[in-house]
């Protein structure tokens, strides 16, 4: 079977069998052990996933809480689940599913239309209203307006252009390296920290995700 710079983003080069089933199931236990744990007592995990949903939600409560009351289940739920299948994806031979555009242009495209179509529900004047700028002169007007609708368009293709590009070339490299370090030993070295820079960037791509969704949500009329 011959292997390219981009198989760790194709599904039939994922060894998504018998190994991937164990993970699966191992990881279903290693959840709803803890799920129990968590509740019960605040050990160290339930600290750290406290602590990060408290960091989470004081940075984006500014731009997502003044219309809808509760939408912090949305977006908290999104930066989770993007932030999970992020770190999935750098686990060798398992599927990374943020680097197709399939899963994050659906999520994305979700998540804006139903902010448009809450928008619509409230005030459809409102709503058309914010696509011309205040003080604009009336001959310019128009031409704002056409300008202001393509870019509210394309949101969704640009959010998940970012995150899906992003997450593809981390994986990229790691696939330059796996390469290299049977030629160069030091290369092993460079690889394993350059996976904690991944990690970082995971988390990174994930918190912006949901940031940009409740930015978008806090210009609802």
């Amino acid at each position: 079977m011959i292997y390219d710079l981009f198989s760790s983003s194709d599904y039939h080069y994922s060894n998504f069998q018998l190994m991937n089933l164990g993970v699966w199931f191992l990881g279903f236990i290693w959840f709803f052990w803890n799920i129990n744990l968590f509740f019960s007592s605040l050990n160290r995990i339930g600290i750290f996933f406290s602590s990060l949903i408290s960091w989470h939600y004081d940075n984006i409560k500014a731009a997502c809480f003044n219309q809808i009351k509760g939408s912090y289940i949305i977006i908290g739920g999104t930066f989770f689940l993007i932030l999970g299948c992020n770190m999935w994806g750098l686990i060798p031979y398992i599927f990374g599913l943020t680097t197709q555009m399939v899963l994050t242009f659906t999520a994305s495209w979700i998540l804006w239309l139903s902010i448009v179509y809450s928008s619509l529900e409230f005030s459809v004047i409102n709503f058309f209203s914010n696509f011309t700028p205040s003080g604009a002169p009336n001959y310019l007007a128009p031409i704002l307006a056409i300008i202001e609708i393509v870019s509210s368009i394309i949101r969704p293709l640009t959010l998940s252009l970012r995150l899906s590009i992003n997450i593809t070339t981390g994986h990229v490299f790691i696939s330059l390296m796996g390469v290299s370090s049977n030629i160069l030993l030091a290369v092993i070295i460079l690889m394993w920290g350059y996976m904690l820079f991944e990690v970082g960037i995971g988390f990174i791509q994930g918190f912006v995700f949901s940031l940009l969704v409740s930015q978008y949500l806090g210009e609802h009329v």
